[in-house]
């Protein structure tokens, strides 16, 4: 009976378990979707979004989601306005940079999960401006999901819009 009783909490903590694998498949997708903005690949990104993919802009638009279409749109207009865009990940702290992506979370104690359901992504986006030369840069923030087939289906991005256009305007 006692043996029973140990292998049924072997399983459940076996069930309870982050699964890692999963985890860093889907990191590996976000890593290749960014180095694919980076390449200015369209057409790879494209793969790498669902057909019913749904993305929260950075800008304030009363919280509506938009769809593949509208994403793909504001990826062309950074290829076309931006060269040499460069996501470093991690997350800028006085004395270091940490990881760039995690997920799951174990506060607040009534939401703990091991899930990696949504992963969140941090790190900076550089970039030249194509038409001035000028170098930019901002903080990024995404949480997003990616399914079982390996195509990201949802996004809501985080980063200063307007700090972006502040660098463009400054010394002209």
């Amino acid at each position: 009976c006692k043996e029973q009783a140990k292998e049924a909490e072997m399983a459940k903590e076996e069930a309870e378990m982050p699964d890692y694998d999963k985890y860093d498949r889907q990191v590996a997708v976000l890593e290749a979707f960014y180095q694919a903005h980076g390449d200015e690949d369209l057409e790879a990104q494209s793969a790498m979004i669902a057909d019913d993919f749904q993305w929260s802009p950075p800008y304030s638009n009363e919280n509506k989601w938009l769809g593949k279409a509208e994403f793909m749109e504001a990826l062309k207009g950074y290829h076309d306005a931006f060269d040499n865009l460069k996501f470093t990940e991690g997350i800028v702290m006085p004395d270091s940079t940490v990881n760039g992506f995690w997920s799951g979370s174990v506060f607040p104690k009534g939401m703990a999960n091991i899930s990696s359901t949504i992963i969140r992504a941090y790190g900076t986006w550089t970039a030249t401006h194509s038409e001035s030369g000028k170098e930019i840069g901002v903080k990024y923030f995404s949480l997003a999901s990616v399914n079982d087939e390996g195509k990201i289906t949802q996004s809501s991005e985080y980063w200063d819009v307007n700090g972006l256009a502040a660098q463009l305007v400054e010394d002209e």
